[in-house]
């Protein structure tokens, strides 16, 4: 997915920058938690009817809210993503993939990585919730040099989603962050066969590092992060 592949340079973060703001009340996650004026209240209310009057239920709505939403991230449209996932919030917000978006929308905005986390975390924690959240929040963790924490993410969307889209690749990269080679080398097999995308060279250069060091050897790692 586009998504996934844009996150690779935005969740590597180190120190972010602040969440900028002041921004609109529909540029912030959840509508910054703030008091809605009468007209914005009515605005919201005119907005849940025409989904019932399409013959849609509210869960309903907040999914075709979101395929708006990724569509205009994909596009890299963040003003329309943001307020897509805000409304596809506001019409269920048991939906885990409004806090994803949410996510996603704060890291390319440099948001903070203790605000990028909360919306991970409310994310997975929905009972509805694609796996492309856990591989997202398990590459955001991996960023923060948080292995072992980036390892249950990816192993969760991979029990939820046996061929999610680049789970394998990122647990390969966090196993050879660990220095765990021949791990790093098995992953990084698995990845190609689910046709992830993969660092040319990284798989042979695992596997090499892998037998290497049956050997006695460590050759030196170039290996970049997964898209």
């Amino acid at each position: 997915m586009k998504r996934l592949q844009a996150l690779a340079a935005s969740l590597l973060l180190g120190t972010a920058a602040a969440f900028a703001d002041p921004l609109p009340i529909n540029q912030l996650p959840m509508y910054g938690g703030r008091a809605k004026t009468e007209a914005m209240q009515k605005a919201d209310a005119d907005f849940i009817a025409s989904m019932e009057k399409q013959g849609l239920s509210r869960a309903e709505g907040a999914r075709q809210m979101l395929r708006q939403g990724w569509a205009a991230w994909g596009k890299r449209d963040m003003t329309t993503a943001m307020a897509r996932f805000n409304q596809a919030w506001l019409l269920d917000p048991e939906n885990g993939n409004a806090y994803h978006g949410f996510a996603l929308v704060l890291a390319l905005r440099e948001g903070t990585p203790s605000d990028i986390e909360r919306m991970f975390r409310l994310a997975t924690s929905k009972p509805t919730v694609d796996a492309e959240a856990f591989v997202d929040h398990g590459h955001f963790l991996m960023g923060q040099k948080r292995l072992d924490a980036s390892m249950v993410q990816l192993g969760q969307a991979l029990r939820i989603s046996p061929t999610v889209r680049n789970a394998r690749a990122n647990m390969a990269f966090v196993h050879y962050l660990k220095n765990d080679f021949a791990n790093a080398c098995a992953w990084a097999r698995k990845a190609e066969s689910n046709r992830d995308p993969l660092e040319p060279g990284f798989l042979e250069e695992m596997c090499m590092r892998a037998a290497s060091e049956t050997e006695g050897g460590t050759p030196v790692s170039r290996a970049s992060p997964p898209a």
